[in-house]
Protein backbone atom coordinates (compact mmCIF):
# COMPACT_ATOMS: atom_id res chain seq x y z
CA UNK A 1 0.00 0.00 0.00
CA UNK A 2 1.55 3.62 -0.62
CA UNK A 3 1.90 5.52 2.18
CA UNK A 4 -0.62 8.43 2.44
CA UNK A 5 2.44 10.96 2.91
CA UNK A 6 4.11 10.11 -0.52
CA UNK A 7 1.14 11.66 -2.12
CA UNK A 8 1.16 14.83 0.56
CA UNK A 9 4.70 15.06 0.14
CA UNK A 10 4.07 15.16 -3.52
CA UNK A 11 1.50 17.59 -3.73
CA UNK A 12 3.19 20.11 -1.49
CA UNK A 13 6.49 19.63 -3.68
CA UNK A 14 4.46 21.18 -6.60
CA UNK A 15 2.17 23.78 -4.74
CA UNK A 16 5.52 25.79 -3.21
CA UNK A 17 7.87 27.21 -5.33
CA UNK A 18 10.47 28.56 -3.09
CA UNK A 19 13.00 25.75 -2.02
CA UNK A 20 14.29 27.42 1.38
CA UNK A 21 10.35 27.58 1.91
CA UNK A 22 9.50 24.26 1.22
CA UNK A 23 12.46 22.75 3.00
CA UNK A 24 10.81 24.39 6.13
CA UNK A 25 7.47 22.84 5.32
CA UNK A 26 8.77 19.71 4.98
CA UNK A 27 10.56 19.69 8.37
CA UNK A 28 7.55 20.71 10.17
CA UNK A 29 5.79 17.59 8.13
CA UNK A 30 8.82 14.66 8.43
CA UNK A 31 9.39 15.77 12.80
CA UNK A 32 5.91 14.25 13.25
CA UNK A 33 6.25 11.69 11.18
CA UNK A 34 6.59 8.10 12.86
CA UNK A 35 10.23 6.86 11.60
CA UNK A 36 8.76 3.58 9.92
CA UNK A 37 6.10 5.57 7.91
CA UNK A 38 8.84 8.11 6.89
CA UNK A 39 11.56 5.45 5.69
CA UNK A 40 8.60 4.07 3.48
CA UNK A 41 7.54 6.97 2.44
CA UNK A 42 11.28 8.20 1.64
CA UNK A 43 11.78 4.72 -0.44
CA UNK A 44 8.53 4.99 -2.48
CA UNK A 45 9.61 8.33 -3.47
CA UNK A 46 13.30 7.02 -4.59
CA UNK A 47 11.21 4.41 -6.68
CA UNK A 48 9.16 6.97 -8.23
CA UNK A 49 11.82 9.51 -8.36
CA UNK A 50 13.91 6.47 -10.70
CA UNK A 51 10.49 6.31 -12.80
CA UNK A 52 10.90 10.12 -13.56
CA UNK A 53 8.33 10.93 -11.70
CA UNK A 54 8.87 15.27 -11.50
CA UNK A 55 6.78 15.75 -8.43
CA UNK A 56 8.29 12.56 -6.86
CA UNK A 57 11.66 14.08 -7.79
CA UNK A 58 11.27 17.32 -6.41
CA UNK A 59 9.77 15.74 -2.98
CA UNK A 60 12.84 13.37 -2.54
CA UNK A 61 15.08 16.41 -3.16
CA UNK A 62 13.04 18.14 -0.65
CA UNK A 63 12.51 15.57 2.20
CA UNK A 64 16.32 15.01 2.39
CA UNK A 65 17.60 18.23 2.13
CA UNK A 66 14.83 19.03 5.49
CA UNK A 67 16.48 15.57 7.25
CA UNK A 68 20.21 17.55 6.93
CA UNK A 69 18.44 20.19 8.89
CA UNK A 70 16.91 17.42 11.93
CA UNK A 71 20.53 15.34 12.39
CA UNK A 72 18.82 13.16 15.30
CA UNK A 73 16.01 12.53 12.70
CA UNK A 74 18.11 12.03 9.85
CA UNK A 75 20.06 9.80 11.95
CA UNK A 76 17.44 7.49 12.83
CA UNK A 77 15.97 6.83 9.69
CA UNK A 78 19.29 6.26 7.93
CA UNK A 79 21.51 4.83 10.66
CA UNK A 80 25.16 3.41 9.66
CA UNK A 81 24.56 4.74 5.81
CA UNK A 82 25.43 8.35 7.16
CA UNK A 83 28.78 7.23 7.80
CA UNK A 84 31.94 7.44 5.17
CA UNK A 85 35.17 5.51 5.79
CA UNK A 86 37.51 8.30 7.64
CA UNK A 87 38.45 10.89 5.66
CA UNK A 88 41.75 12.17 5.11
CA UNK A 89 40.64 15.86 5.81
CA UNK A 90 41.52 16.90 9.41
CA UNK A 91 39.43 20.42 9.47
CA UNK A 92 41.45 21.49 12.22
CA UNK A 93 45.47 20.48 10.74
CA UNK A 94 46.84 23.53 10.09
CA UNK A 95 49.20 21.93 7.12
CA UNK A 96 45.81 22.36 5.28
CA UNK A 97 44.94 25.70 5.60
CA UNK A 98 45.72 27.55 2.09
CA UNK A 99 48.12 30.66 2.24
CA UNK A 100 45.69 33.68 2.73
CA UNK A 101 48.32 36.28 1.84
CA UNK A 102 48.77 37.12 5.70
CA UNK A 103 52.17 35.68 6.12
CA UNK A 104 50.82 33.24 8.69
CA UNK A 105 47.94 30.76 9.44
CA UNK A 106 44.52 32.80 10.17
CA UNK A 107 42.46 31.57 12.75
CA UNK A 108 38.91 29.82 12.79
CA UNK A 109 37.38 33.10 13.16
CA UNK A 110 39.41 35.29 10.57
CA UNK A 111 38.61 32.35 7.49
CA UNK A 112 34.68 32.10 8.27
CA UNK A 113 34.63 36.22 8.00
CA UNK A 114 37.33 35.94 4.88
CA UNK A 115 34.61 33.28 3.82
CA UNK A 116 31.67 35.90 3.46
CA UNK A 117 33.48 38.63 1.85
CA UNK A 118 32.43 39.01 -2.28
CA UNK A 119 35.76 38.72 -3.23
CA UNK A 120 36.65 37.10 -6.23
CA UNK A 121 40.37 36.56 -5.53
CA UNK A 122 39.67 35.32 -1.92
CA UNK A 123 36.99 32.87 -2.67
CA UNK A 124 39.78 31.01 -4.89
CA UNK A 125 41.55 30.60 -2.00
CA UNK A 126 38.79 29.79 0.79
CA UNK A 127 37.64 27.30 -1.56
CA UNK A 128 40.48 25.06 -0.59
CA UNK A 129 39.76 25.79 3.03
CA UNK A 130 39.16 22.22 5.23
CA UNK A 131 37.04 23.54 7.94
CA UNK A 132 32.78 22.89 7.23
CA UNK A 133 31.74 25.79 9.35
CA UNK A 134 34.34 28.14 6.26
CA UNK A 135 32.84 26.77 3.69
CA UNK A 136 29.29 26.80 5.19
CA UNK A 137 29.43 30.30 4.89
CA UNK A 138 31.15 30.52 1.63
CA UNK A 139 28.24 28.62 0.51
CA UNK A 140 26.17 31.82 1.39
CA UNK A 141 28.60 34.17 -0.56
CA UNK A 142 26.70 35.89 -3.84
CA UNK A 143 30.09 35.98 -5.59
CA UNK A 144 30.29 32.10 -5.49
CA UNK A 145 29.12 30.50 -8.72
CA UNK A 146 28.13 27.03 -9.99
CA UNK A 147 31.40 26.04 -10.82
CA UNK A 148 32.87 26.46 -8.05
CA UNK A 149 30.67 24.18 -6.25
CA UNK A 150 31.21 21.95 -8.46
CA UNK A 151 34.75 22.12 -8.28
CA UNK A 152 34.66 22.05 -4.67
CA UNK A 153 32.28 19.19 -4.61
CA UNK A 154 34.33 16.77 -6.61
CA UNK A 155 37.98 17.55 -4.84
CA UNK A 156 39.02 13.61 -3.20
CA UNK A 157 39.91 13.58 -0.50
CA UNK A 158 36.92 15.34 1.09
CA UNK A 159 35.56 15.85 4.50
CA UNK A 160 32.02 14.10 4.31
CA UNK A 161 30.68 16.63 7.02
CA UNK A 162 31.28 19.36 3.80
CA UNK A 163 29.84 17.70 1.07
CA UNK A 164 26.28 17.39 3.28
CA UNK A 165 26.47 21.33 3.66
CA UNK A 166 26.62 20.90 0.24
CA UNK A 167 23.83 19.15 0.01
CA UNK A 168 21.64 20.52 2.53
CA UNK A 169 21.79 23.74 0.77
CA UNK A 170 18.64 25.36 -1.20
CA UNK A 171 20.38 27.13 -3.52
CA UNK A 172 23.09 24.51 -4.33
CA UNK A 173 21.53 21.14 -3.85
CA UNK A 174 19.03 22.20 -6.65
CA UNK A 175 21.60 22.55 -8.99
CA UNK A 176 21.69 19.55 -11.52
CA UNK A 177 26.01 19.81 -12.03
CA UNK A 178 26.06 19.70 -7.83
CA UNK A 179 24.19 16.56 -7.60
CA UNK A 180 26.31 14.48 -9.83
CA UNK A 181 29.47 16.04 -8.23
CA UNK A 182 28.23 14.67 -4.65
CA UNK A 183 27.11 11.44 -6.34
CA UNK A 184 30.15 10.59 -7.62
CA UNK A 185 32.36 11.50 -4.62
CA UNK A 186 33.21 8.85 -2.33
CA UNK A 187 33.36 11.21 0.67
CA UNK A 188 29.53 11.88 -0.19
CA UNK A 189 27.73 10.33 2.79
CA UNK A 190 25.98 7.34 1.73
CA UNK A 191 22.06 7.78 2.36
CA UNK A 192 22.82 11.40 0.42
CA UNK A 193 24.51 9.87 -2.89
CA UNK A 194 21.56 7.39 -2.59
CA UNK A 195 18.65 9.94 -2.47
CA UNK A 196 20.29 11.65 -5.56
CA UNK A 197 21.13 8.94 -7.76
CA UNK A 198 17.19 8.65 -8.96
CA UNK A 199 17.92 12.14 -9.91
CA UNK A 200 20.43 11.89 -12.31
CA UNK A 201 20.81 11.47 -16.01
CA UNK A 202 21.64 7.99 -17.38
CA UNK A 203 25.09 8.25 -18.35
CA UNK A 204 25.76 9.42 -15.12
CA UNK A 205 23.97 6.56 -13.64
CA UNK A 206 25.98 3.93 -15.44
CA UNK A 207 29.14 6.28 -14.67
CA UNK A 208 28.04 6.03 -10.88
CA UNK A 209 27.42 2.10 -11.42
CA UNK A 210 31.31 1.35 -12.85
CA UNK A 211 32.55 3.19 -10.20
CA UNK A 212 34.87 1.06 -7.60
CA UNK A 213 35.20 3.62 -5.22
CA UNK A 214 31.34 4.25 -5.00
CA UNK A 215 29.24 2.31 -1.80
CA UNK A 216 28.45 -0.69 -2.79
CA UNK A 217 24.34 0.68 -2.06
CA UNK A 218 24.88 3.32 -4.52
CA UNK A 219 26.28 1.70 -7.31
CA UNK A 220 23.04 -0.77 -6.73
CA UNK A 221 20.79 2.11 -6.48
CA UNK A 222 22.57 3.07 -10.07
CA UNK A 223 21.49 -0.17 -11.26
CA UNK A 224 17.77 -0.17 -10.15
CA UNK A 225 16.78 3.14 -11.24
CA UNK A 226 18.97 2.08 -14.78
CA UNK A 227 16.57 -0.97 -14.77
CA UNK A 228 13.53 0.65 -14.54
CA UNK A 229 14.38 3.92 -16.76
CA UNK A 230 15.62 1.67 -19.70
CA UNK A 231 12.43 1.29 -21.23
CA UNK A 232 11.95 5.43 -21.29
CA UNK A 233 15.54 6.31 -22.12
CA UNK A 234 14.52 6.42 -26.29
CA UNK A 235 11.31 8.37 -25.50
CA UNK A 236 12.28 11.75 -26.57
CA UNK A 237 8.81 13.15 -25.01
CA UNK A 238 9.54 11.15 -21.69
CA UNK A 239 13.03 13.77 -21.12
CA UNK A 240 12.75 15.79 -18.08
CA UNK A 241 13.76 19.22 -18.54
Amino acid sequence: MEPILVDVLCRRASSVIDVAARVQLFRGILVITERDELRATLDRLAERAGLRDTHAQVALLTAEIALCWEPDLQRAVHGDRLDVPASALDPDDERLIPDYGRGRVLTLGERKSLARKPDRKLIDRVLRDPHPDVIELLLMNPRLTEPDVVRLCARRPNAPDILLRVFRSPRWAIRPKVRTALALNPSTPPAIAEAVVPLLAPEDLHILAQDQHAALAVRRRCLEVLSRFAPLHDDPDRAVH
